[in-house]
């Protein structure tokens, strides 16, 4: 009963929040339902994301103690919407598992073979994955289980094609936290570069695997389950362009679960809706708290830097700087830690340059899609491995080498990008 009430809280609260649009009043309530959700979540909370949440909202909560202590005034509005309308987007999304997964036929067809089953992995797995997020690379996965063992090697190619997305993908979570740490960006230009390196990560993919799969069997492009999240994508794009002031995130939380629920009436699978409330979402308490706790520990710097002006190593945000940036924050996320902090810390530090918000964007973009590659205790190795028994710390290894090799060619996107905006 709880974890039904639970998840009815954290879905109330989504909708409330991307209502809020029209209805201003609604957001402080979406507010308290989310962090309802998060409070009744803390003894189920993984070790490490208790720990990481407790130390942000503790360092949020300190800094903003000294802020008021020096005469800043209390953002309390700002602390109960904390991050809501990025939850709203994640909880909006986890819907489309619904309607997006491979039909029963889909499933039935034979696999393709070589290099062939390769591209078809590979690109059914980006561009499946860049919609429904961490569901498409168990499907993947699972699928692939059948006919070959997930070892390693395998474990480092899905990984590291899932976490591109990152870079472009707006139904990632990444883009929608970019969104809120830097609300001026513009989407479609920060999707300009990282489209492209999307691509360049599927052809390097391809290029080190081509041998060592040229006899397995590889996952089918083929089905619903690309054509429905293609009509989601399109649709948000035109929504933006023809509404530029409503968020993207708002966008996103309003139309997934409105095209989710049509596909339902239309098939007459409308149940699905309840048990997906029901049992998928109360299970999202550990990113959600990271996301409502970053987003405290965002409000207590911004506030902490207003009376107390941090010290940069540098006074402008080239591209340049970014690049040692996005360096020093691989570092961090190969050494385990979590890239909400990472992002967390830098974010209110970085903008206090006023840099440009797009080569911003970009930056914390890469550093989460290179970075969750790397970092042994993401939330993607940590998939792979509970499924597949093979250690996040292995999984690192291996694609440490292919991701230092992105970061150099990211590094001369964020260039071009900068010579010619």
């Amino acid at each position: 009963m709880i974890h039904q009430i639970r998840g009815y809280s954290l879905a109330i609260g989504a909708l409330l929040s991307a209502l809020a649009l029209p209805f201003p009043m609604l957001y402080p309530i979406a507010g308290i339902l989310l962090w309802g959700f998060a409070i009744s979540s803390f003894r189920l909370l993984a070790h490490r994301s208790l720990i990481q949440s407790m130390a942000l909202i503790g360092v949020g909560l300190a800094s903003l103690g000294f802020s008021l202590l020096e005469g800043a005034a209390v953002p309390l509005y700002p602390l109960i919407n904390s991050n809501t309308q990025l939850l709203a987007m994640l909880a909006a999304v986890s819907f489309l598992s619904l309607i997006a997964t491979p039909s029963k036929r889909s499933k039935k067809r034979v696999l393709p073979v070589g290099k062939k089953g390769l591209i078809s992995t590979l690109a059914s797995g980006h561009f499946f994955s860049a919609i429904i997020n961490v569901s498409a690379l168990l499907i993947i996965a699972e699928k692939l289980n059948e006919s070959r063992k997930i070892d390693t090697r395998a474990a480092s190619m899905l990984t590291i094609n899932f976490a591109m997305c990152a870079l472009w993908s707006p139904f990632f979570a990444a883009m929608a936290y970019t969104l809120s740490l830097v609300p001026n960006m513009q989407m479609l230009a920060v999707m300009s570069v990282g489209a492209p390196m999307g691509l360049i990560s599927l052809a390097m993919l391809y290029w080190l695997h081509r041998a060592p799969e040229s006899k397995l069997t590889g996952y089918p492009l083929k089905g619903r389950n690309l054509v429905l999240p293609a009509l989601l994508a399109v649709t948000v794009i035109i929504a933006h362009e023809v509404w530029p002031t409503i968020a993207i995130t708002q966008i996103i939380a309003i139309c997934a679960p409105l095209l989710v629920i049509i596909v339902l009436l239309y098939e007459g699978r409308t149940n699905q809706l309840h048990c997906h409330i029901t049992n998928r979402l109360p299970n999202m308490h550990n990113e959600i708290t990271l996301f409502l706790a970053a987003g405290v520990f965002a409000i207590g710097l911004s506030a902490l830097f207003k009376v107390m002006p941090p010290w940069l190593p540098f006074t402008h945000y080239g591209p340049l700087e970014a690049c040692l940036t996005l360096g020093c924050c691989l570092v961090a996320a190969r050494l385990g830690v979590h890239v909400i902090m990472i992002m967390a810390v830098t974010a209110p530090l970085l903008l206090t340059l006023e840099p440009n918000p797009n080569l911003l964007a970009m930056t914390f973009l890469a550093a989460w899609g290179l970075g969750s590659a790397i970092n042994p205790v993401s939330g993607t190795l940590l998939v792979m491995q509970g499924n597949y028994h093979i250690n996040g710390s292995q999984i690192a290894r291996a694609n440490t080498l292919p991701i230092t090799a992105l970061y150099a060619i990211n590094c001369v996107a964020l260039f071009i990008y900068s010579a010619f905006d």
